[in-house]
């Protein structure tokens, strides 16, 4: 007998993973002073004004055996959250490329989609909170609703009574955190809001293209 109850159904999905590094204490004592003499020794390589700094694209180059082991975590990651059309698990030798960032106080990121890729990624070497758990410090990441503003054309004071409708049309907002792992799909929009931490935030930026 067909059930009474209205059936929901959450379609097209977004997802978008936290994770934490389990070995990100040992990891991030040796990434942050790399990231911090590759920026010493490359200060051309300028993001637009207010944006900070960032590195080549070869991060693997000088990111030594620290990169690798990061390189392994995110194609685990991939791996596990990547399935055929058919639900099948997957095995992928993802290429990976990535980058470091550098931001100082005031430094942020426009929202950004990563055309061509299929997973796009940040670790967070240092969040550059120093402990501290002001909201005003600023620095989250956000994540902008792919669909634009159409949810809130016509009704904008109305959200969706399911998981997340209430942003619908708006903005996720996700909190870094030293040695936390955000991974997303390459076509989400995702950007930084102005960063006011007492240091400099550390990060590596991925992308995940399957061969």
């Amino acid at each position: 007998m067909p059930s009474l109850q209205p059936q929901i159904r959450q379609l097209f999905a977004t997802p978008v993973c936290i994770h934490f590094l389990p070995v990100a204490n040992e990891l991030n004592a040796a990434l942050r002073p790399l990231v911090l003499a590759r920026r010493s020794e490359a200060p051309i390589q300028q993001l637009p004004t207010g944006q900070g700094w960032r590195s080549g694209s070869d991060f693997a180059d000088w990111g030594k055996d620290h990169a690798q082991t990061l390189f392994r975590v995110m194609r685990d990651l991939a791996d596990s959250l990547t399935t055929t059309r058919t639900g099948g698990r997957v095995n992928i030798d993802w290429i990976v490329t990535a980058l470091a960032c550098v931001r100082e106080k005031g430094d942020h990121q426009d929202l950004t989609t990563h055309p061509g890729a299929f997973w796009s990624g940040i670790y967070v070497v240092d969040d550059g909170y120093q402990k501290l758990d002001d909201a005003e410090l600023g620095g989250e990441w956000e994540l902008a609703d792919p669909r634009g503003a159409l949810p809130t054309a016509v009704a904008p004071q109305y959200g969706f009574r399911i998981q997340g409708g209430q942003t619908a049309g708006r903005s996720e907002i996700i909190r870094p955190a030293t040695g936390m792992v955000l991974l997303y799909p390459s076509w989400q929009p995702c950007g930084e809001r102005p960063f006011h931490g007492p240091a400099p935030r550390i990060t590596v930026e991925f992308d995940l293209t399957p061969p």
